[in-house]
């Protein structure tokens, strides 16, 4: 633990990896809580099998930003998972795009309280992946 800890610069990049694990990890369990719910939706792909495949991501993620010596790879890419997934969110939920090949349509035009828990987290991991990401561009020389 001691090693992991003083692998980071400072506290403002242990603060950003914890912050960005929290943010995806709490929109993991959402997708998995919600995945049965949704199962039903899709053909080929259903939207619970989506759910529960952008939760193991999630969750993976979350490890590799708080664990990884390759830092910069881990924020990138879970800057990526969680600004897909909020603009996903967003998208479904104000524009009716239909089905997408073997994509099932996922619009859903309501808010209510775990949707916008995972937004939110979405959000704010993707902005503090994103921080971490240029503080750990900028710190390299």
């Amino acid at each position: 633990m001691k090693r992991l800890i003083s692998s980071y610069r400072g506290t403002p990049d242990l603060i950003l990896a914890v912050l960005t694990a929290a943010g995806l990890a709490i929109d993991a369990v959402v997708h998995l809580k919600l995945a049965g719910r949704y199962e039903p939706i899709g053909g080929t792909i259903s939207q619970g099998s989506l759910f529960r495949a952008e939760a193991v991501l999630a969750l993976v993620l979350g490890v590799g930003v708080l664990a990884a010596p390759w830092r910069r790879t881990a924020y990138a890419t879970a800057f990526l998972v969680a600004a897909s997934a909020f603009g996903a969110v967003m998208l479904f939920r104000y524009v009716n795009v239909g089905s997408l090949g073997p994509l099932p349509n996922m619009y859903e035009p309501v808010w209510f309280g775990q949707k916008s828990l995972s937004a939110v987290a979405e959000a704010c991991a993707a902005a503090t992946a994103a921080l971490g990401l240029a503080r750990s561009v900028i710190g390299k020389k």
